[in-house]
């Protein structure tokens, strides 16, 4: 049990339900079944968290759009949704921590933009604005609603994919211009960027959402990589 990671992983913020008051923190189950079937422990980080020598491994979940100052979109065209301030706030803060103390990062869709615009880049204020005619929105949100991905031979995610050549999307934002240190190493067919990869090889984000098809490969490199430090 000791040699289990603590993995923090991001939450949504707001409203739980119309004539509530107070706002409630959520996630999806999805996203810590798997990283407790990838052999580490989940630990639900809210705003409010700064112990960040407890954490051996980060994963920055999915949710609504990162704000347009961080995204570096203001004047594309398109509506954002869902934008949390809070969030945006706590998550590159966490990031910052997580770099200084050399822990793996695992951002999911939101998470991998997140990720992007931490290290200077930019995102697609809308995808079907910016003239994208390819679906990133699948019904249903799971195995039956997938799309075609291509990752670059020799990379991480080829190597994560092992073998797949489809994911499961929901999001009308990806990844424009690049952050500082970071590799695109898989696309879909019309180029939108499905995943990215940073150099010092602890870090990577993908567009798409590996919890909702039980696809443990990119929770199983977080994990090892948690315990290989927290060894």
């Amino acid at each position: 049990m000791e040699n289990r990671p603590l993995i923090g992983i991001t939450m949504y913020y707001g409203p739980k339900q119309e004539g509530s008051e107070g706002n409630y923190y959520s996630l999806k189950e999805t996203y810590t079944n798997m990283v407790s079937r990838a052999g580490g422990i989940p630990l639900l980080l809210p705003y409010t968290f700064d112990a960040w020598d407890i954490l051996d491994g980060v994963l920055l979940c999915g949710g609504g759009d990162v704000g347009p100052d961080v995204a570096k979109n203001g004047n594309d065209p398109g509506e954002h949704h869902g934008v949390t301030p809070a969030r945006d706030a706590f998550e590159l803060a966490l990031l910052r921590e997580a770099e200084a103390r050399k822990l793996p990062v695992f951002g999911i869709c939101r998470g991998c933009q997140l990720i992007n615009c931490a290290h200077g880049g930019s995102l697609v204020r809308d995808l079907h604005s910016a003239g994208v005619q390819e679906e990133h929105v699948i019904e249903p949100f799971g195995i039956g609603g997938q799309h075609p991905v291509k990752a670059e031979p020799g990379s991480l995610m080829e190597k994560l994919l092992a073998g797949s050549t489809s994911v499961c999307s929901s999001h009308h934002q990806a990844v424009k211009e690049l952050g500082e240190g970071f590799r695109v190493t898989a696309r879909s067919p019309e180029g939108v960027v499905e995943a990215i990869e940073h150099e010092n090889g602890r870090m990577i984000g993908i567009q798409s959402h590996p919890e909702q098809v039980e696809w443990l490969e990119p929770f199983l490199w977080l994990t090892e990589l948690a315990k290989a430090r927290k060894a």
